[in-house]
């Protein structure tokens, strides 16, 4: 079945087509090719706006440990206080990283 790209319901079942996922985390290094602040940010809101029209349920976000990271906090807990994202944290047992979780 074809489902109009613009279309936000599921006509057979009349599901959220944005709430759908399977569960998958997608992984990204923001932090460990040389980007500025500015690039990695840019890259990281680009990338949860492409995977919120997709089926994946979390993104990994590899940031580091410097200033990256801590500006990417700030950034998500904006995206966060805004529903963008459902929630974002530090991942546990690596604190170069930062597990966003897009959908319910």
């Amino acid at each position: 079945m074809r489902i109009n790209s613009g279309a936000r319901r599921c006509p057979k079942c009349d599901n959220h087509l944005d709430e759908q996922t399977d569960g998958s985390t997608v992984t990204v290094d923001i932090a460990h090719n040389g980007e500025r602040v500015h690039e990695a940010l840019r890259r990281m809101h680009d990338q949860v706006e492409a995977e919120n029209r997709g089926i994946a349920q979390y993104i990994r976000f590899i940031v580091g440990s410097g200033v990256i990271r801590e500006e990417a906090m700030m950034s998500l807990g904006d995206l966060e206080r805004r529903g963008v994202i459902v929630h974002q944290e530090i991942e546990r047992g690596n604190r170069g990283a930062i597990l966003v979780k897009l959908k319910h």
